[in-house]
């Protein structure tokens, strides 16, 4: 017999519910499938990057530790759009311009005094906190819309209104005439001058690539790799005017080394913002390839191999070729082993220190040789008066 059961008043036949028991009970199981998949929809990828996004990047807060908690309260906007608190890409700024200066030292004659290069190097130091703070400034009023749609960048100064756009673009303008007045300090400041401009330039204009192009990161490595130009003509030697062909492919090639290097290191940085430039409509390189691993390995070779060229185009040591190449080689390779788009806190790492590490062993190559070929030089000097005494 087909017995009833009656729910809401309506009957239910018990057969037919064991046939199908869960189509057959509109009530409790029903709310528990609704529940069920909401607890789905909570837990879903989205919601989860989400989650994870606002626990990395937290509501802005006045800085209670480092260089920031120090400043006055009002200063700390300025502060933040120079990015002080942050040397990783003052780093990526100015390790071009020491390599500049080792390379000049290494090819002038006479050979360039220590006291020299460091006075140079501490004038450029300075002119590159004042390029690379404009440089972040302006960035960040001209992308301050992108910035509300990126959680690693809402809570810059323009972007969640704690200065208006005419107040960050008078600090840039601040900033400039710092840097030009540090230029003022060189020893030719007008042939310094010639090389700011273009290099001021196209920082500036650097954020507006990335609503035209995918290559932004081509754009901004253009006017960085110029320090290595600009450094060496300071202390005499002029990029445009080698005494041989083989010295000046010698010097374009350090140079487009270091472009290329730029590109993977703002390629890197970028990759923490994929997902969140995607939706903002950011184009970047690090939009366009989204294999991390085979992009730092094409252009890391191709950076790797610059270096051994100039080594071999200006007669340099197998000290230089040994620490610049081998070095490089070394922390690419670690790069390639380690950054990952689903890990942006390794990718941040390597965009604070990687300027350092990479560009650092270049730096020291070429110190190393610099001092080799000075002391040969000093042990020359003091043997010349004894000959000449007996």
């Amino acid at each position: 017999m087909n017995r009833l059961l009656r729910h809401k008043g309506q009957p239910i036949a018990l057969n037919s519910l064991a046939r199908n028991p869960i189509c057959s009970i509109p009530g409790r199981l029903r709310r528990s499938s609704t529940y069920s998949q909401n607890n789905q929809k909570d837990i879903s990828p989205e919601s989860t990057r989400q989650k994870l996004e606002s626990q990395r990047y937290p509501p802005w807060s006045l800085p209670t530790k480092g260089i920031l908690s120090k400043l006055p309260p009002r200063w700390v906007p300025y502060a933040e759009l120079s990015r002080i608190e942050k040397p990783g890409g003052l780093y990526g700024f100015y390790m071009a311009y020491l390599i500049g200066l080792g390379y000049a030292a290494c090819l002038t004659t006479p050979v360039v005094p220590p006291t020299a290069l460091a006075s140079t190097a501490g004038i450029l130091l300075i002119y590159n906190v004042f390029l690379r703070g404009a440089a972040c400034t302006v960035n960040d009023i001209l992308d301050r819309e992108y910035d509300r749609q990126v959680a690693r960048c809402r809570n810059r100064p323009v972007a969640r209104r704690a200065v208006t756009p005419k107040q960050a673009y008078m600090w840039y303008g601040a900033q400039t005439l710092g840097a030009g007045a540090a230029l003022a300090c060189l020893p030719n400041p007008m042939l310094a001058l010639a090389y700011a401009v273009p290099i001021q330039a196209m920082v500036s204009l650097y954020p507006l690539c990335k609503r035209y192009t995918d290559f932004p990161q081509l754009v901004l490595s253009a006017p960085i790799a110029g320090g290595v130009l600009m450094a060496a003509a300071a202390v005499g030697l002029d990029p445009f005017n080698m005494p041989t062909a083989a010295l000046t492919a010698a010097t374009a090639s350090l140079t487009l080394s270091h472009y290329i290097w730029t590109t993977i290191f703002d390629y890197v940085n970028a990759c923490q913002d994929t997902a969140d430039d995607i939706k903002a409509g950011v184009r970047s390189m690090a939009v366009r390839y989204q294999n991390t691993s085979a992009f730092i390995s094409v252009l890391g070779a191709a950076q790797v191999g610059c270096l051994v060229a100039t080594g071999i185009l200006a007669d340099l040591s197998p000290v230089y070729l040994v620490g610049a190449a081998g070095g490089n080689a070394f922390w690419l390779v670690a790069m390639v082993k380690t950054v990952k788009r689903s890990r942006p806190d390794i990718c941040a790492w390597w965009f604070s220190w990687g300027g350092l590490l990479v560009s650092g062993t270049t730096v020291l190559a070429l110190v190393a040789e610099y001092y080799t070929k000075y002391q040969g030089e000093a042990a020359q000097g003091e043997a010349a008066p004894l000959a000449v005494t007996e």
